[in-house]
C-alpha cells in the first residue's frame, strides 16, 4: 500500500503499523521455533530461524539498496510486499499449529525482571545493540569519513560477508559456547571499530574493519534470545518477549544517541561510543557464568 499511495501522512501511519507487526513478530517466532525441536536444540532452531534477520540486513538492504535507486522506491516497496505476501501464504498452507503459553503471575514480565540472570542479559542486550546500531544506522557517514575504496557497497559486501559466516557458526555452536561467542562478539566489535578509528583511512584496513564487524554482528540477535531463554523453565514467550522489547528499544535509543552525536561531531564519535559500549559488556559476558555457561 505504501509503495501505491502519494500521501506521506498514511505512509507514516503504514510505516508504524509495519513496526507493531515487526515487535510482534520477533519474540514469537524465537518462542514458535523452539517449540519444533527438542530441548537441546533450542539455541540452534533460535540461530537458524534468527539467520533471517541477519541475512535480511546484510543481503536484503543492499539488495533493495540497488533495486530503489534503479527503479524507485515505490518498485521496491511494492515488490517487498509481494514477497511478503507470498511469505505469509506459505507459512498459512506449511507451517504446524502449536498452542502458546498462558500468562500467569509467575511468568509474566514484572516476574520475569525479578530473576537477576534475566536482567543480566537485558543489561548485555542494551549494551550489544546500542553499540552496533548507533554505528550502522549511520554506517553512510563512516565510509564517507574514512573514504572506504568501493564506498557503500563494498562495505555492505563484506559485512554481510562476515555476518553470513558468523551465523553459520552461532548455528553450530551456540548450545555449546554462549558464553564464548558473546564474548567474541563484544571483542571482534572493540578490534573492528579500533581499526576504524586508527587504521580506518589506510588502503584495505578499513575492507578488514568492515568485515570483522559483520562477524560481531551476525550472531546479535541468535546469542542473545537464546541466552535469555535459557534463563527460565517455562515463560520462554514471555521471556524472549521481553527480550526483544529491549531489543527494539535499545535500537530507537541508538538512532537518537547517535544523531545527537553526529549533529555536534564527526561519525568517528560513534565509534567511541561503541566501544565504550563494548568493553563491558565484554566484562560482563565473560563473568556471566551462571547466565551464559561456564564453558569457554
Amino acid at each position: 500500500m505504501a509503495g501505491l499511495l502519494h500521501d506521506y501522512s498514511l505512509i507514516t501511519i503504514l510505516r508504524v503499523i509495519g513496526g507493531i507487526c515487526a515487535g510482534v513478530m520477533w519474540p514469537m517466532i524465537a518462542a514458535y521455533g523452539m517449540r519444533l525441536v527438542k530441548e537441546n536444540h533450542h539455541g540452534k532452531s533460535i540461530a537458524v530461524i534468527m539467520a533471517g534477520n541477519t541475512l535480511g540486513i546484510s543481503v536484503g538492504m543492499p539488495v533493495m539498496t540497488f533495486i530503489a535507486n534503479e527503479y524507485g522506491w515505490r518498485t521496491e516497496f511494492i515488490g517487498l510486499g509481494v514477497v511478503i505476501l507470498g511469505i505469509a501464504l506459505i507459512s498459512f498452507f506449511t507451517l504446524p499449529s502449536t498452542p502458546g503459553e498462558k500468562l500467569t503471575k509467575s511468568s509474566s514480565p514484572f516476574a520475569l525482571l525479578k530473576i537477576p540472570e534475566v536482567l543480566i542479559v537485558l543489561l548485555l542486550t542494551l549494551l550489544a545493540v546500542i553499540a552496533h546500531y548507533g554505528v550502522y544506522v549511520y554506517i553512510t557517514g563512516l565510509v564517507e569519513e574514512i573514504q572506504l575504496s568501493g564506498g557503500i557497497e563494498s562495505a555492505l559486501l563484506l559485512f554481510g560477508i562476515g555476518s553470513l559466516i558468523s551465523v553459520l557458526l552461532a548455528i553450530k555452536y551456540t548450545d555449546q559456547h554462549l558464553r564464548l561467542l558473546t564474548v567474541s562478539m563484544f571483542g571482534l566489535l572493540i578490534i573492528s571499530m579500533g581499526l576504524f578509528l586508527v587504521f580506518g583511512s589506510i588502503t584495505g584496513i578499513g575492507h578488514i574493519a568492515f568485515f570483522l564487524w559483520g562477524l560481531s554482528f551476525g550472531p546479535l540477535v541468535t546469542l542473545l534470545q537464546a541466552a535469555v531463554s535459557r534463563q527460565v523453565e517455562s515463560a520462554k514467550d514471555v521471556s524472549t518477549s521481553v527480550q526483544s522489547s529491549v531489543f527494539n528499544l535499545s535500537i530507537m535509543i541508538a538512532t537518537s544517541l547517535g544523531g545527537i552525536l553526529l549533529a555536534q561531531f564527526s561519525p568517528m564519535s560513534l565509534i567511541h561510543l561503541a566501544i565504550g559500549l563494548s568493553v563491558p559488556g565484554l566484562v560482563i559476558s565473560y563473568l556471566s557464568k551462571r547466565s551464559l555457561g561456564s564453558a569457554l
